[in-house]
């Protein structure tokens, strides 16, 4: 294939494979989105040698040879000359390379010619260099077809500055986006913002922090170009799994709203409060899950909700004041209010965290008589006493009998996780409630177990739902329905 057919096109949406093989390229190839329109091979963590030019006949979009040096952050630990013959050979098999600028390879006009087929890059791992301006303009004076530096973001706001000077540039080849834990919104707003070069792996990160390439396409559109006014993301220490940004840019899509929804990983909260985050476009509201919900509820002016439970999931922009709601009352009280009130019944809530204050506020809103248990006593005890409720030792539950098991941990998150509950309590068929949902749409083992044993249950999926059409209205979406909400979802009728 001549190589006018290769020239990467800008903005390149690179699918970002690590393969081990060229049979194992062959397979990820057959992963990538249809959307993609250039491919990266790692070849710096392939697991063997694998010719170049096999690569480059292997798909018809324009592919990218990398080899990144540990320095930057890759695997590469070869000489400079075993780089410098990598390179020239993917090169002359037709493929693009990506070179780092500090091996000054591009200094020699005579290095790969066709500047059309090369993107220079500068990776720093701790951080923006302070001489980033004089970086990016010796880049861009190689004449390489893109010119790509990327940062470690140590935090969020770090990520969020990355963003806004991709947002900043005017030139067309630029790439300048975060790396590291902290870096997925970074990443979704560069792209967002004209980045030159987005990179996303279909199967498995190839560098900290990155985007699932069909979920950069599917749910944050970033090859759709839009103005967009007001952001608004989900605020936890881990949101990879949260299915949040999924519905909320679902429902600001189908009403045309110029809004956008992200993930906001916070490892700190009480020195990077979401609301004092400042960006343009503004942030607007937040979603919050564990750990930060008592944190949050101190945070701003509490709703009523909040000031029972002492937990917030919501913060929301109001005339200029931040406030403070609890959503997660709605999602536990409204399917729990499906099955019937709570008269004369009892519950048994695991947990003691902020979704277990919000389950203990639902269910006796419903009429319940509830009692706490957790991993750690005192923490029941602290929360019982705080509510006005009971609390159970953990090595009593085996021996409980109620009508309503309510699991608030995470517990079931992971796939090889146990039920919450132990097998005894499912004997008299009680009805079982699993706040904990996977993104996979993929059962708990407390509600498979409780199936098995022919209980009524509710899925976290239904608790989500519950809480998220409450949030949807915070944020602007006075109109969104269950039924909407489970289309997007992909969920299937809550079953009994």
């Amino acid at each position: 294939m001549a190589s006018e057919h290769k020239v990467l096109p800008r903005p390149a949406y690179v699918a970002s494979l690590a393969p081990r093989s060229l049979e194992h390229a062959r397979e990820l190839r057959g992963r990538i989105p249809v959307r993609a329109n250039a491919i990266e091979y790692r070849l710096d963590l392939a697991g063997e040698p694998i010719d170049p030019k096999a690569l480059a006949d292997l798909d018809p979009r324009p592919a990218i040879a990398t080899w990144r040096s540990a320095a930057e952050g890759g695997a590469f630990r070869g000489s400079s000359e075993e780089y410098t013959v990598l390179v020239r050979g993917a090169y002359d098999a037709g493929l693009t390379v990506d070179v780092e600028h500090a091996t000054r390879l591009l200094a020699d006009s005579a290095f790969a010619p066709d500047r059309s087929r090369v993107v220079v890059s500068h990776h720093a791992p701790f951080g923006l260099p302070p001489d980033w301006e004089g970086k990016l303009a010796a880049m861009r004076s190689t004449g390489a077809r893109a010119v790509k530096l990327v940062a470690g973001a140590a935090d969020l706001p770090r990520a969020l500055e990355l963003a806004a000077i991709q947002k900043s540039q005017s030139d067309s080849s630029t790439a300048i986006f975060p790396m590291g834990p902290a870096s997925p919104p970074g990443r979704i707003l560069s792209a967002l913002f004209g980045a030159a070069v987005v990179y996303a792996p279909v199967d498995g990160a190839t560098a900290p922090g990155q985007v699932p390439m069909d979920d950069l396409f599917g749910i944050y559109e970033i090859d759709r170009p839009r103005t967009i006014e007001a952001l608004f993301g989900i605020v936890g220490s881990e949101v990879s799994s949260s299915l949040s940004p999924l519905l909320h840019n679902a429902l600001f899509r189908a009403r045309a709203l110029p809004f956008l929804y992200l993930p906001l990983p916070l490892s700190d909260f009480s020195g990077h409060k979401p609301q004092e985050l400042t960006f343009d476009p503004p942030f607007r509201g937040f979603s919050v899950t564990r750990p930060w919900k008592r944190e949050t509820a101190a945070s701003a002016a509490p709703s009523e909700d909040v000031i029972v439970t002492g937990a917030a999931n919501t913060l929301v922009l109001r005339r200029g004041r931040w406030r403070a709601e609890n959503t997660d009352v709605d999602g536990v009280f409204d399917p729990l209010a499906d099955h019937d009130t709570g008269e004369g019944r009892s519950a048994v809530i695991l947990g003691a965290g902020g979704m277990a204050r919000a389950a203990v506020i639902a269910a006796r809103k419903l009429g319940y008589e509830v009692s706490v248990v957790a991993r750690r006593d005192p923490a029941a005890d602290e929360l019982a006493e705080s509510l006005g409720v009971d609390s159970i030792a953990a090595k009593d539950l085996a021996d409980t009998e109620a009508d309503l098991y309510l699991n608030a941990t995470p517990i079931g998150s992971a796939a090889g996780d146990p039920p919450a509950f132990p097998a005894r309590v499912f004997a008299n068929r009680p009805l079982v409630f699993d706040c904990v949902y996977r993104r996979d749409g993929s059962e708990t083992a407390t509600i498979t177990a409780a199936r098995a044993a022919r209980c009524p249950t509710i899925s976290g999926l239904q608790m989500f739902a519950g809480q998220a059409i409450r949030q949807a209205r915070l944020f602007g979406v006075e109109d969104a329905t269950p039924d909407e909400v489970a289309r997007i979802l992909g969920a299937s009728e809550p079953r009994v």
